[in-house]
Parts: structure tokens; sequence; C-alpha cells
């Protein structure tokens, strides 16, 4: 699959990069502020996912989750162990399609 990619050098490596780790945004092609763009989506998207990380934690951790019916507290348990199960298994076939480059120097 092609990307048409856009703007100066930076951003055009910036895309590409991006692209290949499913990142998808809409460029304006100009390095410095697509640089922004990518943090900004970054820190978005870790702040919304530690949030919501936290609060599944805090109701695990209440009392009155053991008051609920079993098949809630089961439901509960399944969402995060399929959030955390899910989480490996991404990293791992990112990883695997995206291997991280050899340090300078190093023999392969």
């Amino acid at each position: 699959m092609s990307v048409e990619l856009t703007g100066d050098a930076v951003s055009r490596l910036l895309q590409l990069h991006a692209h290949r780790n499913g990142v998808r945004l809409k460029w304006t092609g100009r390095g410095a502020e697509d640089i922004a763009l990518v943090c900004v989506d970054n820190f978005n998207k870790t702040t919304l996912s530690q949030c919501l990380w936290n609060g599944m934690k805090e109701l695990m951790a209440m009392p009155e989750l053991k008051e609920l019916p079993e098949s809630v507290q089961a439901k509960i348990y399944s969402i995060v162990l399929k959030a955390q199960a899910n989480f490996e298994l991404q990293k791992a076939d990112h990883t695997a399609k995206n291997p991280p480059p050899s340090p300078p120097g190093a023999v392969a």
C-alpha cells in the first residue's frame, strides 16, 4: 500500500514513519507543525488511556464490586484481561512488522 507524502522533508519523513505505525492525522506539510501535531495526538491518546485504565483499576479495588452480580463482575474482569491481552498481542505484532533499528556499529 502506497501513501502519498507531501510537504517538506521533515514532514514527509514523519508521515512515512507515522503511516508505518498506524498514525493517521491530517498533515500540514510543515515539519515543525507536524511534529507538534503528533505530540499532541500522542498526549491525548495516552492521557485518555491512562484515565480509563486508572478508572478500571479503581473500580476493581472497590469492595462494592463483590456485591455486584457475578455476571457483571465477570464482565469487568473480562474487559481488563482482554485489554491486557490485546495490548500485548498488538505490541508484539507491531514489533514484528517494525523492528527497532540496530544501533550504529552493531554487528548483525
